[in-house]
């Protein structure tokens, strides 16, 4: 997959008419909750934080801690890279997620880590440029390739939700693990990303019982 400074909405709905061909399931389920609203962010450092405060938490927690920061007007490279952990963990975040976010500020503010010259790159190779970083495993490292890179191959096959959600889709009795995870994904190529926008809007509806906004 080609990555983009920008993000087209009209080629994520292309994607969507691709996996329709190929999962019957899929196909039904979009037609029942529609698709997923545009989530995609821009290829920025504030966009890695947002993930990064994700992880392992609930997205309301998560927008509750990016809220602060924005607030504090800390949510850029140079503005984060002059900070001590103290100041994160002043605001809510753990101690751990305060030394990621801080150490990234200043690895991209001293430009070793450069996230804007990732677009250019294969997505693997952007997941293994990222994850050699501390802080950032698969799961973040995929999210950022689909939602600030436009990655429509991205895969973040150890996510909870979709494990969830393919448990509903699929009609299992219990959720996959990450190997069966990425067997069921296999089909969705060059579209797993896409597959995964779908599931997240699945698992929205039926396990939260609401639309995301």
């Amino acid at each position: 997959m080609v990555k983009k400074m920008t993000t087209s909405y009209s080629a994520l709905l292309s994607a969507f008419e691709a996996l329709d061909e190929c999962d019957a399931d899929l196909k039904q389920a979009r037609a029942k909750f529609g698709n997923p609203s545009d989530r995609f962010s821009a290829a920025e450092f504030g966009t890695l934080v947002r993930i990064i405060l994700g992880q392992q938490i609930s997205r309301a927690v998560a927008t509750a801690l990016w809220t602060r920061l924005t607030e504090a007007q800390l949510t850029t490279a140079s503005a984060l890279a002059v900070q001590p952990y103290e100041r994160l963990q002043q605001l809510g975040l753990s101690r751990r997620k305060a030394e990621y976010i801080i150490d990234l500020a200043q690895a991209e503010h001293d430009g070793s880590l450069q996230l804007m010259s990732l677009n250019k790159q294969p997505g693997e190779e952007v997941s293994r440029i990222l994850t050699s970083y501390r802080g950032i495993g698969g799961w973040t490292a995929d999210n950022y390739r689909l939602f600030a890179l436009a990655d429509f191959d991205a895969w973040p096959g150890n996510d909870l939700a979709l494990m969830e959600a393919i448990k509903r889709l699929k009609g299992l009795d219990r959720r996959p693990t990450h190997r069966e995870m990425d067997g069921f994904a296999a089909q969705w190529a060059p579209y797993r990303g896409a597959a995964a926008l779908l599931l997240w809007h699945l698992y929205a509806c039926l396990v939260r019982d609401a639309r995301p906004a």
